[in-house]
């Protein structure tokens, strides 16, 4: 097939890639965006993955694990001018390109859709429109924003068809994952370099309501929660396989995960686990809940260690700066649990002014939406401000005013759809257990979604999108397995 090689040449591949995507990225975070360095890697970079588009994406997605906004939200800066064309849009439209040429060459080989795409598809076909609508009533609304949500919807949600092509087989599937952990388990780097320091790296572009301190940033803490996610509804995979050092080094691993969840201080993020958590155990109370149970039997043990250790240094050294730090951080958190639910909380409270003024301007076209770009007054005390309609931290709310219920209809169609062929495949034990996990995972995903912009930030979404990619894969690989 064209532009696919070999597993060696793809390996080598991914690794100049990751380590021209790095170099960038290293730069972008701790020195500033920097031409000629954008200029050395970049460009050849996305010349790699136009080739090589498995590793491009990968590159892509591992890149951003480690360095989030600083590899996928870098603009390019050419004196005063900016322009908002980021090194993530650059890989990815590199490999959407080679994608599409394998479809013209390869045809239903390559990719063959399905009932449930044309729900997607009908999807883009309407954001679109409204995009190009908006543009022409630009008078009131931002056409970079309104681009930038088309992207999201759009661009982004390419990479469902792009993994359903790329990736042909079951050993695929899991090469990807075990990918996605290596990177996860580099990125669990920033939670210690946090608490080091006190506070976590790059924390300030996502402020706390409350007082307190992160010791990881929010991409990050979101990052973990979908390794977590896919670590516990494996459990019966790994605990099945019988191999004691193994099931010590995950428990240890998932505790870090956890720990860099906890340290986040996102609430909603807890809340969207302990929901998946709550799904899985009512839909599988046997074959997962009986697991899940062994699980934290083997993780009390490691648990109660680091957390006798951390006492230990708390007491032996109380004033140290580290010391210090954590316990602050052990009384936030107790703060941040007390705090959800709770009406005098600011950001709920932003949050409700923001989703009334929305809904006021959503009536007044409700089957189509108000398009993209715009944003609402809201008036809270002393805080006045005109806030965009797409950073209202509700990502559902924002796609069902945006689209309209036209929109809605036609994505959570399409949402239905995939998971309806998904389950009604005839079930093997691959199939079977990444049914459970992708279901999971999905579920976490949408759960989430109710309390941030997850679908409007590109270092977010991409996740989201690729989450459906590898159940349409599956459901594709599936497919070719029974002819």
């Amino acid at each position: 097939m064209l532009f696919i090689s070999s597993r060696k040449s793809e390996t080598i591949i991914l690794f100049f890639l990751l380590a021209f995507l790095g170099v960038n990225a290293f730069f972008n975070a701790f020195i500033g965006f920097s031409m000629p360095i954008f200029l050395a890697t970049i460009p050849l970079a996305t010349v790699l993955a136009f080739f090589f588009p498995r590793s491009g994406f990968i590159a892509a997605l591992l890149t951003t694990l480690m360095f989030e906004r600083f590899f996928t939200l870098e603009p390019i800066l050419w004196g005063q001018s900016m322009l908002k064309l980021y090194p993530l849009d650059l890989i990815l439209g590199a490999v959407f390109v080679s994608a599409f040429f394998l479809f013209l060459k390869n045809g239903k080989q390559f990719f063959h859709f399905r009932k449930c795409d044309y729900w997607l598809i009908s999807f883009f076909i309407l954001v679109t429109i409204l995009f190009l609508v908006t543009v022409g009533n630009s008078a009131d609304i931002s056409l970079s924003v309104a681009f930038s949500t088309w992207k999201q919807y759009v661009f982004y949600g390419l990479m469902i068809f792009f993994l359903g092509g790329m990736i042909r087989s079951k050993e695929d599937v899991i090469s990807l994952l075990k990918l996605f952990f290596m990177g996860l388990a580099f990125a669990s780097l920033f939670l210690f370099v946090g608490i080091l320091r006190g506070e976590g790296l790059w924390t300030e572009f996502t402020p706390l309501s409350t007082a307190g301190t992160r010791f990881l940033a929010f991409p990050h803490a979101f990052y973990y929660s979908i390794g977590l996610a896919i670590l516990i509804l494996s459990l019966p995979v790994w605990f099945k396989k019988g191999n004691p050092e193994r099931t010590f080094s995950l428990s240890l691993f998932s505790i870090v995960l956890t720990a860099g969840i906890i340290g986040s201080l996102m609430r909603h993020l807890w809340l969207g686990f302990s929901g998946m958590l709550f799904v899985a155990l009512f839909s599988s109370p046997f074959t997962f809940g009986r697991t899940f149970l062994r699980y934290l039997r083997s993780f009390i043990l490691p648990a109660s260690f680091l957390f006798a250790f951390f006492m230990l240094f708390v007491l032996v050294m109380p004033t140290n700066d580290t010391s210090l730090s954590a316990t602050r951080g052990l009384s936030v958190v107790g703060e941040r649990v007390t705090s959800i639910g709770n009406e005098y909380d600011e950001s709920f409270a932003w949050r409700g002014k923001v989703w009334e003024s929305t809904l006021a301007r959503f009536k007044t076209s409700p089957l189509f939406g108000i398009g993209f770009g715009a944003s609402v007054p809201v008036e809270l005390g002393d805080y006045r401000q005109y806030v965009e309609v797409r950073n209202m931290h509700n990502s559902w709310l924002a796609l069902l005013v945006q689209t309209g219920i036209v929109g809605a209809f036609l994505f959570l169609g399409y949402l239905a759809s995939l998971v309806i062929s998904f389950w009604r495949l005839p079930g093997d034990s691959f199939l079977n257990k990444s049914r459970f996990v992708l279901s999971g995972v999905l579920i976490f995903e949408c759960l989430v979604f109710f309390s941030q912009p997850y679908l409007e930030t590109n270092l977010l979404s991409i996740f989201f999108w690729s989450t459906l990619g590898i159940i349409r894969a599956v459901i594709e690989i599936e497919k070719r397995t029974v002819k």
